[in-house]
């Protein structure tokens, strides 16, 4: 699919998106996870519980995409879209290769892109012309506020350790 803006999607790139989204960003908060057991776990604990909600959202919004437009084929892929909807940007690679990112760093990824998420949801919200895929996104976009609450509290309760 060539690129395309946000508002140039249709209901069902929104959706197959969405569900791209929310499978991907299981797989990185679970390598945080991993990431983190050894030497903070109530962090890995929390990236590990994101990630169980991660792939909970995905399985609504396929039943939802299924219920209203039949097999979902496939995704609508991040990187077809010109706006970053919800990515952990683990942008500098080695630190995962070497086990060595910070907590700060990585709550801080995370936080980034909850609050994408959250925008995100808050946007198909305003889109959607059927009600109950608008609930979902209301509910989906209270997850990530969730989220985004929990993560600035564990930030600040780290002063300026990580």
């Amino acid at each position: 699919m060539p690129s395309k803006n946000f508002d140039e999607l249709t209901p069902q790139e929104t959706l197959m998106l969405a569900v791209d989204v929310e499978e991907s960003n299981g797989s990185r908060l679970r390598t945080l996870a991993e990431l983190f057991a050894d030497y903070a776990p109530d962090a890995a604990a929390l990236f590990s519980e994101m990630a169980d909600e991660e792939d909970l959202h995905a399985e609504q919004l396929k039943v939802a995409f299924e219920r209203r437009f039949g097999e979902l084929g496939q995704a609508v892929a991040e990187s077809s879209v010109n706006v970053v909807v919800e990515a952990h940007d683990l942008d500098d690679g080695e630190h995962m290769v070497f086990d060595d990112i910070d907590l700060r760093r990585a709550l801080e990824i995370v936080l980034k892109a909850e609050k994408h998420a959250e925008a995100f949801y808050r946007g198909a919200l305003d889109a959607a012309t059927d009600p109950e895929l608008g609930e979902l996104y209301r509910q989906l976009a209270e997850f990530e506020d969730g989220h985004v609450q929990w993560i600035e509290a564990r930030l600040a309760s780290l002063g300026d350790s990580a």
